[in-house]
């Protein structure tokens, strides 16, 4: 297996992104690019031969084409596939290798103090496959949305960016832990049931686990405790209502499961930096 090999920071540079669909029957184009090109199959499978060695991309799995090698599709999709798509580069030089990081010791080459920052040094798959398909794909979403995009856009899509990045590290390093699996039932658990007025003891007892060990795995997998990630995803769906609809901001509060409007707007300002009411104008001006 190749590795794509880089130190960070700076992490590299996002440049384009978005989703895209191959018909059944259509394929890749053939073509060079001078940056890098990351492929993902959100479904069906994308077949493409980079170099003279054909790749076949399945669901989950993503491909990050080598800047200067040519690549095309070999052969038609068999059935509809749909994909993401970036476009990055990076300012430092990188290098292929044969064999990756095997823990994060060995992606952390220096420990930063009150002057020098810390270093690390990355080993991404070329090919790969994610273990965390929601996960990731809720990054890809965030990175490539249409629905909510504000003048600091750009800037949070190199945010969303080097999250994606940084997933794609971790994932190589393990085989996916019992948090991790805690993780996952949770964040199915939080997006289906958003809209309704969800407490900790309730998707606890859904999932058979203790609601202190499953604050743990999110807080040790993810960073954010189950509460902080279900009021993200709600502001994320809330901002889509407003850009997409007239509904009223107490309305969408009830619409993404929190029946007080002034604690919506209160959580609202508090990760996005303006009130509701901002946003929508911000938005609408945009169109």
């Amino acid at each position: 297996m190749t590795y794509i090999g880089f130190g960070i920071p700076p992490f590299p540079t996002f440049v384009k992104g978005g989703g895209g669909l191959f018909k059944k029957g259509s394929k890749h184009f053939k073509r060079i690019f001078s940056v890098f090109d990351l492929l993902y199959v959100q479904s069906g499978e994308l077949f493409i031969t980079e170099n003279g060695q054909p790749f076949t991309i399945k669901e989950g799995q993503y491909l990050i084409l080598i800047p200067g090698s040519e690549h095309y599709g070999h052969k038609r999709c068999t059935e509809d596939t749909r994909v993401y798509w970036t476009h990055f580069t990076m300012e430092g030089s990188f290098s292929l290798h044969e064999n990756g990081n095997e823990n994060w010791s060995d992606v952390q080459v220096l420990d930063g103090d009150f002057i020098v920052p810390s270093k690390f040094y990355f080993k991404i798959p070329a090919f790969g496959e994610c273990i965390h398909k929601d996960f990731v794909e809720k990054i890809f979403e965030n990175l490539v949305s249409m629905n909510h995009q504000t003048p600091d856009f750009p800037l949070r899509q190199q945010i969303y960016f080097e999250e994606l990045i940084l997933q794609l590290q971790k994932e190589s390093l393990q085989i996916p832990s019992a948090a991790e699996k805690v993780v996952e039932e949770t964040l199915r658990f939080l997006r289906k049931h958003y809209q309704e007025d969800i407490k900790m003891e309730d998707f606890a007892k859904e999932l058979h686990f203790h609601p202190d060990y499953i604050t743990r795995c999110m807080q040790k997998t993810m960073g954010v405790t189950p509460i902080q990630y279900l009021n993200q995803y709600r502001m994320e769906q809330a901002k889509r209502l407003m850009s997409t609809t007239d509904h009223k901001i107490s309305s969408i509060a009830k619409e993404v499961g929190i029946l007080d409007a002034a604690y919506f707007t209160k959580i609202f300002k508090r990760m996005e930096g303006v009130a509701p009411l901002e946003y929508r104008k911000i938005v609408s001006r945009k169109k």
